[in-house]
């Protein structure tokens, strides 16, 4: 591995950081339980290991349950807009054996009443798992101890056969589940995380900086804001001559620095006001889900960084972490910077967007108040001009 162009990655690793976020949008939305998405990897997991999945299959299918929820940022119900949008997003990532539209088709049911309409085998089998773990999660509390509830889920599944799945899938299922410690793993997190990691094989690739930067980029197109957010931090790591390891670290890094958003409720996110002193509190959350989510991301150290301090100011008074000036280093004033003039250039919901001299102004004002690097925010100036 070239150190200088590359880095290992494993994509079950990244998506059970991500899918932290991904669930707490689902969990504002739909109101699933806290771990759904793991909780619908570990059903998938115990299921495909009684159908003998390879290894390379169970990887794929683990990643592709811990993102089924992707597009809920962007359309918020279950709609055939949603599923072929999700496809389009996660078509994206490095999957390992070639499946096509396992993410469109998981809202599909055995007897042909889902989003799109296929029955049968029509429906890719990955697609049925998920679907069937998925519902079942939803429909029933698989994170409390409720034995009645067990009960509940036997009942439903045998009105359910060769209706909403098929009996093979079901029999399966109930396999697994006579078993004590399938319903017990189910209510920890981290036995569901060693259930993962003890069944999976590393499928760890080493990609370049640019072709990771495609799969997390997906992540910043959930969020209307970051429009040529990326275009805007690569004219200015040129600017800076960053040598290509320290400029693509950088893109990735300004590709995930709003990921912490999917933590905040819709409601906050879309208002179309000016948010009240408490719900400012609640956005102001965001830069610590962005590390939250981030943090467990092998060789993702430097980014993490970057990407989770947007909102420090030189003045140690920013947030979260009210770091000062001898703290943050020149790639943390300048995603910094470049966030808040990204910001201002934005139309939202309760203002028109400032035009670059305006925004360069009320720039101009922070770093007279020592807030902002005055010498990055002139450089800004002249290269986004």
């Amino acid at each position: 591995m070239d150190k200088k162009k590359q880095i290992q990655f494993n994509l079950n690793n990244f998506l059970l950081s991500i899918s932290l976020g991904l669930e707490l949008v689902e969990k504002d939305i739909h109101k699933t339980t806290k771990n759904h998405s793991k909780r619908v990897a570990y059903i998938s997991l115990k299921i495909a290991e009684k159908f003998k999945l390879t290894p390379q299959e169970m990887g794929d299918l683990c990643a592709y349950c811990l993102v089924h929820n992707i597009a809920l940022r962007k359309e918020s119900e279950y709609t055939k807009e949603h599923f072929e949008l999700a496809q389009t997003l996660v078509d994206k990532l490095p999957f390992l054996c070639g499946y096509k539209d396992v993410i469109k088709y998981q809202g599909e049911y055995f007897d042909g009443s889902g989003v799109f309409g296929l029955k049968d085998d029509d429906i890719p089998f990955f697609s049925q798992i998920i679907s069937f773990s998925h519902l079942l999660d939803e429909k029933f509390d698989l994170s409390s101890d409720d034995i009645e509830s067990r009960k509940g889920i036997i009942e439903f599944l045998e009105q359910s056969e060769n209706v909403l799945f098929s009996a093979d899938l079901i029999d399966k299922f109930l396999d697994t589940a006579s078993s004590i410690d399938f319903w017990l793993d189910m209510q920890s997190e981290n036995d569901i995380l060693y259930y993962i990691f003890g069944s999976l094989h590393d499928f760890t690739i080493t990609p370049t900086f640019e072709e990771v930067l495609e799969y997390t980029s997906i992540f910043s197109n959930l969020d209307n804001e970051n429009e040529n957010f990326l275009e805007k931090c690569s004219k200015m790591a040129d600017f800076y001559e960053f040598e290509h390891k320290d400029k693509q670290t950088f893109l990735i890094a300004a590709s995930l620095h709003n990921i912490g958003k999917l933590a905040i409720p819709k409601r906050i996110l879309d208002k179309q006001s000016e948010l009240t002193a408490d719900e400012y509190e609640v956005i102001k959350s965001y830069p610590y889900y962005t590390k939250k989510i981030l943090n467990n991301l092998m060789g993702f150290n430097d980014i993490t960084n970057w990407a989770s301090r947007v909102q420090e100011t030189i003045d140690g008074k920013g947030y979260p972490y009210k770091l000062s000036a001898k703290d943050l280093s020149l790639k943390d004033r300048l995603m910094a910077i470049l966030n808040i003039y990204q910001s201002l250039t934005t139309k939202k919901s309760f203002r028109e967007a400032f035009s670059h001299k305006e925004a360069i102004e009320i720039m101009k004002e922070l770093a007279s108040k020592e807030k902002l690097d005055k010498a990055i925010v002139k450089d800004i100036d002249l290269q986004l001009a």
